[in-house]
């Protein structure tokens, strides 16, 4: 069974939306979250960059959002959003939960307010890239009617726009979760 859609935010928590001179912490929540599963581990040297350089380019822009959870003052996650980004996807950071505050729900609120989010802003469907056994593949994503569809190229592979930052590497992911 599909889950609703949550806008109440956890016990003791709340909900935020990044400016970008947040963009450091948002990195660094982004990077330990992708640190902590051991799927991502050869990757991380290319997520960072593609992140640091996905971020940049987006957390200033209108038809995108940082959507921050917060508790006693601190950025325990976040996900970025967008109603169309040139990759095809809508989540444009995935679920990202600093480890500490990991098995707690939050992840599972993050995703719930995230998908609340867009389709709030027009979009039926979100669509997002994860490498198949990931953390999120398997825990979060199938909550809300994510449905896997594997062996996908990553459509943003080498098609940059001309004025985007390049990362340093590229890695693509292998996944398409579509709720």
């Amino acid at each position: 069974m599909q889950a609703s859609l949550p806008t109440i935010p956890p016990a003791n928590t709340t909900i935020g939306r990044a400016d970008p001179e947040s963009a450091a912490v948002i990195l660094e929540v982004v990077t330990a979250a992708y640190a902590s599963d051991p799927v991502w581990e050869e990757m991380l040297p290319a997520i960072t960059a593609r992140m640091r350089s996905r971020i940049a380019e987006t957390i200033s822009d209108a038809s995108c959002e940082y959507i921050t959870l917060s508790k006693d003052g601190a950025l325990l996650g976040v996900s970025g959003i967008a109603d169309a980004h040139w990759t095809g996807q809508n989540l444009l950071t995935g679920i990202c939960i600093r480890p500490e505050f990991q098995r707690q729900r939050f992840g599972t609120f993050l995703l719930g307010y995230s998908l609340h989010r867009l389709r709030a802003r027009g979009l039926k469907e979100a669509v997002v890239y994860t490498e198949n056994g990931s953390l999120a593949d398997r825990k979060i994503y199938p909550l809300f009617g994510g449905v896997r569809q594997s062996n996908v190229e990553y459509p943003g592979a080498g098609q940059r726009p001309p004025n985007a930052p390049r990362p340093s590497q590229s890695q693509p992911e292998t996944e398409a979760i579509r709720e």
